[in-house]
């Protein structure tokens, strides 16, 4: 059975048909928590929770050829609400502090190679909601601006500026970084 068949069956309670459809998106949606979330709990927590809501709200899908589309807001809902929620609960802590906390297993060996990535991944955690948003869609999960237009329920127009000015945040944040750490170095 397609996914779009899978879709509307699971739509209608055929549970045997939501539980292949999320065995089918579970690495794409723990990719997309992972993304804005750092800590493994709190990625399986996101993906557990976007599974329970997608079942409980299974009959308000409209179009089944779009689950994949539902899915992936239903997830981003959750990720910023835990986003929100511990930016409440700690205004003080930074992200950096966290990443350091978590460690990087996983990652590259290079320790240059890592320092790189921690540095992008911080510049995308510090980027404004819909901007993040885009890198992570169009980057990590290599989706078209039309589809990721579909996902926030934007013009496709809007989401080719919010790319570009995501960008252009990036480079001037990880400029910034890079400066940053030669300075250090040439200071020590």
């Amino acid at each position: 059975m397609d996914k779009t068949r899978m879709a509307a069956a699971a739509a209608k309670g055929d549970e045997t048909a939501f539980i292949q459809l999320m065995d089918a998106e579970r690495q794409r949606m723990y990719r997309i928590a992972a993304a804005y979330l750092q800590r493994e709990a709190d990625i399986v927590e996101a993906v557990q929770e976007t599974v329970c809501r997608a079942w409980l709200k299974r009959r308000h899908l409209r179009k089944p050829e779009f689950m994949t589309t539902w899915l992936v807001r239903i997830l981003i809902r959750v990720c910023s609400d835990e986003l929100a929620r511990r930016k409440r609960m700690d205004a003080t802590g930074s992200i950096h502090e966290q990443l350091e906390q978590d460690g990087a297993s996983g990652w590259p060996d290079e320790a240059s190679e890592v320092d790189s990535r921690l540095d992008m991944d911080e510049a995308v955690r510090r980027l404004d909601q819909p901007y993040r948003d885009v890198i992570v869609l169009k980057y990590r999960e290599d989706m078209t601006l039309t589809e990721i237009a579909g996902i926030l329920g934007k013009p496709d127009g809007t989401v080719k500026t919010w790319l570009h000015k995501a960008l252009k945040m990036l480079r001037a944040a990880l400029a910034a970084a890079e400066k940053g750490k030669e300075e250090t170095s040439n200071g020590s």
